[in-house]
């Protein structure tokens, strides 16, 4: 399913982050055109009745830029606006993902999510272990608080069951070996979980009421 996720990612998100973010659908939302829409002091957008607070938006924008900044990117309007975009989406097929998670019965434990949080490389302190304050500075620079990065968090470990779960139905038959020019089974399988998570996903996405109410002025 790699090929699935890297078509998918953002392709400019805070360094940082890759760990938690990077392995989400992208797909476009018409989000590419701000100030059309009402704006919200507190909502950057509305997926079927369920709103996506502005802060999290806020502070995965400020810090991406913070990050570009930081590695000698020149910050263009261009480049702004994309990031813009990409974050606004991510955030948005989050949603909708999480969403489908819920009509499918899946569920993150809270021993999940901690095991989740304290095996990642980046809170580990020199000896392979879980450092409370390397965790807690990491989301002072992202103007997070721990709840919310962890509810952020148990989206995508959901999000990534539910893939999981759609595309453990691959199955490729003897014609289609025969026909395909890939030799490599789990090859084919790859392109056929593909195939059926963007299907899914389109049909998801056709199916939702999606308001976007980020104006570019306070993005």
């Amino acid at each position: 399913m790699m090929n699935f996720f890297r078509k998918h990612k953002v392709a400019i998100i805070l360094v940082i982050l890759i760990g938690f973010f990077g392995g989400t659908f992208i797909a476009g939302f018409g989000v590419s055109t701000f100030g059309n829409r009402a704006s919200s002091f507190d909502t950057v957008a509305v997926v079927n009745g369920v709103k996506i607070p502005y802060k999290y938006y806020y502070s995965l924008y400020n810090n991406t830029l913070a990050s570009l900044k930081i590695s000698g990117q020149e910050i263009t309007e261009d480049l702004t606006k994309l990031t813009q975009n990409q974050i606004l989406s991510t955030l948005i097929q989050d949603e909708l993902i999480w969403q489908q998670t819920k009509k499918y019965g899946i569920i993150v434990t809270d021993n999940e999510l901690a095991k989740d949080i304290q095996n990642y490389p980046y809170f580990l302190n020199d000896k392979g272990q879980f450092n409370s304050k390397i965790y807690y500075q990491f989301l002072n620079n992202l103007r997070m608080s721990p709840k919310d990065f962890e509810y952020l968090r148990r989206k995508q470990i959901a999000s990534n069951k539910l893939q999981l779960l759609i595309a453990s139905a691959s199955r490729v038959s003897e014609s289609e070996k025969k026909m395909s020019k890939i030799s490599n089974v789990p090859d084919l399988i790859q392109i056929k979980a593909n195939e059926i998570l963007n299907d899914w996903f389109d049909e998801v996405r056709k199916n939702s009421k999606i308001e976007v109410l980020l104006d570019e002025n306070r993005a």
